[in-house]
């Protein structure tokens, strides 16, 4: 098993563990600022065949097969959708299950701290805002006008757009306005799952407190200035249960929503093991997610709110459902400090918005700044929209020498 994760800093914020500890405890490093070398085109990705659908599933997918002009190496894998480069363009919609997960962290018989999507927290998302709602109506399935650099990518949803102007040459050359990779979302009723917290003899989760934040709810249920961090290890095992119990299938992706609650490896330690915003992955044929609809607007993680931890889970799903599509290595930039060689299009710009996007319920979505396949495989000029290698423009140059 291989988990793709979404890694985010702290803010520079003080926590203490809610009510029970008085340790102030270290905040991680920011990430490293990001570096670009340009290298020059040896080949191109668009002869790319159609393969059927990850096996086991009826949920489409198409094949890329490149070389990369940094290392002379044939790197292949699939991706969720058509083949943008097959006339005519195609739409594909595929069926999302989106759960929302209320997590109830259990300190003792009468202590408990719960983090809810389906519950409002006013303070933070606006009067009878839930992260819930915020996301069902969110860009992320529903249309919205997307104009990048100026070139009008389409009326659509974010990743759908974002996929647009990844493939845009090949998106143009086989009719551009029939060509979108849609998410068919499906809610399902609120899951509820105990997270055992210290005193509890098996802990599997921590609650933090922070000073300075939103939020104005007055009982245990989405309050002000708290964070819950669970065991990745813990939350996953229970995901693949809820995946039986629910009855889903192959056949559609499913995506488990948190609200302002994260994951950490190992022990649930902020110094050391947190923080993990959302992460996609695979078991046999099903493909899942998880992701943190974060109510504190860029202030306790940098870079983030409401929507954008979970643009950067759809996205990285959708380009890599299997989670091993190879790439050169690459590195020192984002959220990896070292080096990795996945097609994981949101680590290189974690932390890294959109401009915000206002919706008809008035609500303003942050939603995360993606990384064009060319930029890991090295290909110059790029494919994508104004030969950039993201979809804002941050990155005008690809991902350079391989990673050391």
């Amino acid at each position: 098993m291989k988990f793709v994760k979404l890694l985010m800093p702290l803010c520079a914020v003080t926590l203490t563990t809610a009510l029970f500890g008085q340790d102030v405890l270290p905040i991680p490093a920011t990430p490293e600022q990001m570096h670009q070398i340009t290298v020059s085109r040896a080949s191109t990705h668009s002869a790319a065949a159609a393969v059927p659908p990850i096996t086991g599933s009826t949920i489409p997918t198409w094949s890329y097969s490149v070389v990369s002009p940094i290392d002379g190496k044939t790197y292949a894998g699939q991706i969720i959708g058509a083949n943008p480069a097959t006339k005519p363009g195609t739409t594909t919609v595929i069926p999302t299950v989106l759960v929302p997960v209320r997590l109830v962290f259990k300190y003792s018989s009468t202590v408990s701290y719960i983090f809810d999507p389906t519950v409002t927290d006013a303070g933070c998302l606006g009067a009878g805002n839930t992260g819930f709602r915020l996301t069902e109506d969110s860009p992320l399935f529903n249309d919205a006008s997307f104009v990048l650099g100026g070139t009008n990518v389409g009326t659509t949803q974010y990743i759908d757009a974002f996929q647009r102007a990844n493939f845009w040459n090949d998106v143009a050359a086989s009719g551009g306005a029939n060509y979108h990779t849609l998410l068919g979302v499906a809610p399902m009723p609120l899951q509820t799952v105990t997270v055992t917290s210290a005193n509890t003899g098996n802990p599997h989760g921590t609650v933090y407190s922070v000073s300075g934040l939103c939020g104005t709810n007055t009982s245990n249920v989405n309050a002000p200035g708290l964070l819950g961090v669970m065991s990745l290890t813990f939350w996953d095992s229970t995901a693949r249960s809820l995946i039986t119990k629910l009855g889903i299938t192959p056949n559609s992706f499913v995506f488990f929503l948190f609200y302002n609650a994260v994951m950490s490896e190992g022990a649930t330690d902020v110094s050391a093991n947190c923080c993990i915003l959302g992460y996609h992955d695979i078991s046999g044929a099903q493909t899942y997610g998880t992701g943190d609809f974060e109510g504190r607007d860029q202030t306790l993680f940098s870079g983030t709110a409401d929507t954008s931890a979970l643009s950067h889970e759809l996205a990285e799903w959708m380009n890599d459902p299997t989670t091993n599509n190879p790439t050169p290595a690459w590195g020192h930039i984002g959220q990896v400090s070292g080096c990795q060689n996945n097609y994981e299009v949101g680590d290189p710009l974690s932390g890294t918005l959109m401009p915000a996007v206002k919706m008809p319920n008035g609500f303003t979505y942050h939603l995360q700044e993606l990384a064009f396949f060319d930029w890991y495989y090295r290909i110059s000029p790029s494919n994508g929209l104004k030969g950039w290698y993201s979809d804002n423009g941050t990155f005008k140059s690809d991902a350079g020498a391989v990673c050391q």
